[in-house]
């Protein structure tokens, strides 16, 4: 490995402390920003360092497009949520992130540097794969690695990987113990029928490819320095966090025209920024799971090493309340003109994200700052300062919170052809789509972001071939596939528009969700029973009481420590929902079921929870039998609480065909979509922002952050 010092390898990579990344040495924080890092600068003197790789550029082979956006996301979770120093964060991308660059950073930048109880961050968002150890026919074995943006396989087929291993034991020869490693990527192809296989951070298997003599010699040599190191010190053995996909996952990304991201980074960055305080890691790692889930069902499943002894604290830092957000002030345009980063939104939202929507902060706990959305490209807005009458003086890294979130009111699907479709095909899919209304756009796949894609697929258990249904990551949607050999495209999307309902009507549900935004005062759990065992899930919003007094009405006879919430065949259960408010409010529990069916829980009894009180569902078990269903796939439990009342929403509901207004039960919505925009007209209406504030704009909904709290709950059935 090649030798020299920290300051001239940065300056040689283009990273001197003057130019790193986006803020460089110009990085001003406001007092409020100090004041939430006060407690820890104070009390420790450790430092905080991160080393982050992304590569969408390799000299060879196939491109990605969202690894930079990942290290951008990271960057600005590390500065202004955990209080790094620019400095101390060293940014490798695309030609500068070869294998040469990645090692010697490392070992100048982290091992040199780092010190006991000192926190390191290690990141790669680029392509993996499984390389052999040696080139014996008769006795090999397959390891994972890591590609380098220079990696060309010589004539002989030797790689320049670095082994993921290496990584690991690097980082068990720290002074500290305090380090997460975070790898978005994956080192063996999917086996699903995958309709975008694009976006996947894996290459093809390519069993010839065996790993280079530089980092066998590397690998012994750290296998003897962690072993000595080990020896004298048993607590640093698997100490720190490793955080990624599994093996066999599809792990992919999410594009779009403006954004492009790692599904599990976009979700993790996410989580991160949401979180409340004293949140553990498995209870960050199940949120994150959810959060992928709802892209790629189950199949971009995690692996999670946490560290017992410190896992209360994520990236082994304690967080604070005041550095929760849902964007970042990035410059200052005119004194009332600045740009923004949303960051901590459900990818969902960001996507559907309109003008005119509304954020607030404390200037040094003065006034409320609020802001307002006037231009949005990806996760960058612009915003003017409506409200600024005292002048109070705005910097760069103000951390904002979401206050009126809005939607515009036409909101349909957008819809990929996959590439495998021929011309014709294309022409007849994009001339049936045209004719439905739950359709707004149909393009090329990888043009931009897809709520869905439409894909050849054939049936390996009966043969049938024809066309179905697939998420935006790709996965294949249950009760989607062709029912009858050699069918017509036009026909596929006559026989998909229930499905396609049911995808809108789950698109519209999940733009309300805001557990960790709302500023409404509610807590809600699910608590499953099986074979005389007990596990209860708990949400709360940031306002709930739950969030600094600890429930000691809630004790589970065993923990799950599965990431999604698993719920056997048979079980029983109840959603438990505590209004802390001195108000009465509103409820509705909404779902899709294993078999991708939107329902809905009705009960005689039930839609309001007085003031001070606890709501349980359901009052008998039997009524949730369409929820634990026979199909052992996702399903979700959508939960919204609102200060006014679902008039539109139940006068709707009460019209279903088999609903019996005496009985409690679970229904299966006949009108899925028409449901979830009363939902939305609903909330509207509730929240009952003035024209005026909005610019007269008539096609939207404005969503007060106020007045209502959405809780998604993804399980299993298993």
């Amino acid at each position: 490995m090649m030798k020299f010092s920290r300051r001239i390898f940065l300056q040689s990579v283009g990273l001197s402390v003057t130019s790193l990344g986006t803020w460089g040495s110009n990085l001003f924080i406001s007092k409020s920003q100090l004041n939430a890092y006060g407690e820890i600068l104070e009390s420790s003197t450790s430092q905080k360092l991160a080393l982050l790789v992304g590569i969408n550029q390799y000299s060879q082979g196939k491109s990605l497009k969202g690894c930079t956006t990942d290290v951008e996301l990271q960057k600005d979770l590390l500065i202004y949520r955990f209080g790094f120093e620019p400095n101390n964060i060293v940014t490798l991308t695309d030609d500068q992130a070869t294998r040469e660059n990645i090692l010697t950073v490392f070992e100048e930048h982290l091992l040199k540097q780092v010190q006991n109880n000192d926190v390191v961050i290690f990141h790669f968002s680029g392509y993996g794969r499984q390389v052999k150890l040696n080139n014996n026919e008769d006795n090999f074995s397959l390891v994972n690695s890591l590609i380098t943006h220079d990696n060309i396989p010589s004539q002989d087929n030797v790689v320049n990987d670095i082994l993921v291993d290496n990584i690991i034991n690097l980082a068990q020869s720290f002074k500290t113990n305090k380090y997460t490693l975070i790898f978005d990527t994956n080192f063996l192809p999917s086996s699903l029928p995958l309709a975008n296989k694009l976006s996947l951070r894996c290459q093809d298997f390519n069993d010839n490819l065996v790993i280079s003599e530089a980092e066998l010699n590397l690998s012994q040599k750290l296998v003897n320095k962690t072993s000595q190191i080990l020896g004298k010190n048993k607590s640093n053995q698997l100490s720190g966090l490793i955080l990624s996909p599994v093996v066999d996952s599809i792990c992919t990304e999410i594009n779009s025209v403006h954004f492009n991201v790692g599904l599990f980074t976009y979700a993790l960055t996410e989580s991160l920024w949401q979180i409340f305080p004293e949140t553990d890691n498995l209870t960050l790692m199940k949120k994150v799971a959810s959060e992928v889930a709802l892209f790629s069902g189950n199949n971009e499943k995690l692996a999670f090493k946490p560290n017992t002894k410190i896992d209360i604290f994520s990236y082994h830092l304690p967080l604070e309340y005041s550095t929760q957000g849902n964007a970042i002030i990035t410059n200052i345009i005119e004194p009332n003109l600045v740009e923004l980063k949303l960051i901590g939104l459900p990818l969902f939202v960001l996507f559907n994200y309109q003008l005119n929507s509304w954020f607030v902060t404390n200037i040094d706990n003065q006034k409320m700052l609020t802001l307002q959305i006037i231009a949005l490209e990806g996760n960058k807005a612009k915003a003017v300062i409506i409200n600024n009458d005292e002048k109070l003086v705005i910097n760069k890294g103000v951390i904002l919170k979401e206050f009126v979130r809005v939607i515009k009111k036409n909101t349909k699907l957008n819809i990929a052809l996959n590439h495998t479709l021929e011309k014709i095909e294309k022409v007849d899919a994009t001339s049936a789509l045209s004719a439905i209304d739950t359709v707004e756009s149909v393009i090329n796949i990888g043009d931009n972001f897809a709520d869905v894609i439409i894909s050849k697929f054939t049936n390996i258990n009966n043969g049938i071939d024809g066309y179905s249904l697939f998420s935006s990551a790709g996965i294949l949607l249950t009760n989607t596939s062709p029912k009858v050999s050699h069918e017509a495209v036009s026909s596929a999307v006559k026989r998909l528009i229930p499905s396609l309902k049911i995808a809108l009507a789950e698109k519209l549900f999940h733009l309300t969700l805001n557990q960790y935004s709302s500023l409404l005062p509610v807590s809600v759990s699910l608590e499953i029973s099986h074979n005389n065992k007990k596990f209860i899930t708990k949400k709360q919003t940031i306002n709930s009481y739950l969030n600094s007094v600890k429930d000691s009405k809630i004790k589970p006879s065993f923990v799950d420590n599965n990431l999604l919430i698993n719920i056997p065949l048979g079980s029983q259960f109840t959603i438990n929902i505590d209004n802390e408010n001195d108000y009465d409010l509103y409820y509705l529990l909404l779902g899709i079921n294993s078999s991708r069916q939107i329902i809905a829980y009705f009960s005689p009894n039930s839609g309001i929870i007085n003031q001070g009180k606890t709501v349980s569902i359901a009052e008998n078990s039997d009524s949730l039998k369409l929820i634990v269903n026979n199909e052992k796939n996702l399903g979700e439990f959508i939960l919204i609480c609102a200060k006014s009342p679902f008039n539109k929403t139940l006068n709707k509901l009460y019209k279903t065909t088999d609903m019996k207004l005496d009985i409690e039960q679970i229904i299966v919505v006949e009108n899925p979509v028409i449901i979830a925009q009363c939902i939305l007209e609903d909330l509207h209406l509730g929240s009952n922002i003035n024209p005026n504030l909005v610019n007269n704009v008539t096609d939207i909904y404005t969503l007060a952050l106020s007045n209502w709290a959405t809780f998604s709950f993804v399980y299993q059935i298993e």
